[in-house]
């Protein structure tokens, strides 16, 4: 799963026969992969910058996990770190795991996720305008 070719640059795109593909793991990965990461990273901090405005005008967590991580020292850095980092190991996960077919389908749960997360935001930011 991992090598040296991982880190210092990959050498398999693809596997060699066509019975190999599902479950092979690869050392390079193709554009769309990096777009499928780099959104959910983007929604990934679009989220946790709602959740914070949410919380300064008022709202309330309802996760008790991520609620006690936003009580550690009175400041959201311990959330961003720990929501950033958390996202980012799944994400580097999934990504050696492309092949895998739960994997793929992690990738694509974990996106649409995030993004009707994102549109349940901008439906409460809707409303955070009309309240006074």
């Amino acid at each position: 799963m991992l090598s040296r070719y991982a880190v210092f640059g990959g050498r398999r795109r693809t596997v060699r026969r066509a019975e190999e593909r599902d479950g092979a793991f690869v050392d390079v990965h193709g554009p769309r992969l990096l777009l499928m990461v780099l959104a959910i990273v983007a929604l990934n901090l679009l989220d946790a910058w709602f959740t914070l405005l949410f919380l300064s005008h008022g709202g309330k967590e309802m996760n008790p996990f991520v609620q006690g991580i936003l009580d550690l020292g009175g400041h959201p850095w311990p959330f961003l770190v720990f929501k950033t980092i958390g996202i980012g190991f799944c994400c580097a996960f999934l990504t050696l795991t492309k092949n895998f077919r739960p994997a793929r389908i992690g990738l694509w749960f974990v996106f649409v996720g995030y993004a009707v997360l994102l549109g349940w935001h901008l439906y409460l930011l809707s409303w955070l305008d009309m309240v006074p």
